[in-house]
């Protein structure tokens, strides 16, 4: 009997670690795959994706094998940020996170976390993006060059290789970029404001909005991508420059208007 009433602790202890060692999560609605990332949101290495496969896609393919290079973009820098992955597991408590990516200016990190009181919202940047490119000296040679040109091209090749001015270049270039700590803030919203959010993504649809639409052949310009992360699932929606009337930048902007980035250009 002693035995028994043993066993049935040791039961009893390890349930209760288990259940303390990572957050409850909704089974139904999110994957749970630990090759993504663990319990508690952390990507499982560096080429984590952070975005469900299905929301992935090329419309106009409906190719989930090659993801669009604006989500990999995306993907990338959520990382350098050091951002939990929010499609996979659930967090034990809702998030909405919005990336700004802008061509001419830093990119920002809003995540929106709800409290007992209302919620907070963090905003942080980074010194540069990721561009996920290493650039390298390359010297094109002609494939019908004599020997001769070959030899001169080969020249020039290293010549440039060895110039120091060009290796700061590219080191510049190349370096991960960092977290700019002074620009970090966290601030409280009320219910209300988070309520006000709420309505604003509804009377957008958001829940409805495709997560991706077909590129529009922009190099330049501002990705706008905002997370849903609740009890009941996880939504995306990832547009190029959204227009100014469109309820799904309306949305964005309000959480803008809330963070401490709320002066940078937008566009």
């Amino acid at each position: 009997m002693q035995r028994f009433y043993f066993a049935l602790l040791l039961g009893f202890i390890s349930f209760c670690l288990d259940g303390c060692s990572e957050p409850t999560s909704s089974t139904s609605a999110y994957a749970r795959n630990p090759t993504i990332s663990d319990a508690r949101g952390r990507p499982r290495n560096s080429t984590t994706f952070y975005f469900p496969a299905a929301d992935s896609s090329y419309p106009f393919t409906n190719s989930v094998e090659y993801p669009p290079s604006q989500l990999l973009y995306a993907s990338c820098n959520l990382l350098y940020f050091g951002a939990p992955v929010l499609s996979n597991y659930y967090l034990n408590t809702d998030v909405y996170r919005f990336l700004w990516l802008r061509s001419f200016n830093q990119p920002v990190l809003l995540t929106l976390r709800r409290s007992a009181t209302g919620g907070s919202i963090r905003t942080q940047f980074l010194d540069k993006p990721n561009c996920g490119i290493k650039l390298v000296t390359v010297q094109f040679i002609p494939p019908k060059a004599s020997a001769q040109q070959v030899k001169q091209l080969e020249q020039e090749l290293r010549k440039r290789q060895a110039d120091l001015l060009q290796q700061q270049r590219i080191a510049k270039i190349n370096r991960p970029p960092v977290h700019i700590t002074s620009k970090e803030t966290t601030r409280s919203i009320s219910p209300q404001q988070w309520q006000q959010f709420e309505q604003l993504l509804a009377q957008s649809r958001f829940q409805q909005l495709p997560p991706f639409e077909a590129p529009t052949g922009a190099i330049d310009g501002a990705s706008w991508l905002l997370e849903s992360h609740q009890a009941s699932g996880y939504h995306m929606v990832f547009r190029h420059e959204p227009n100014a009337a469109e309820g799904f930048r309306r949305a964005c902007e309000y959480l803008l208007d809330l963070s401490s980035a709320r002066a940078e250009e937008r566009y």
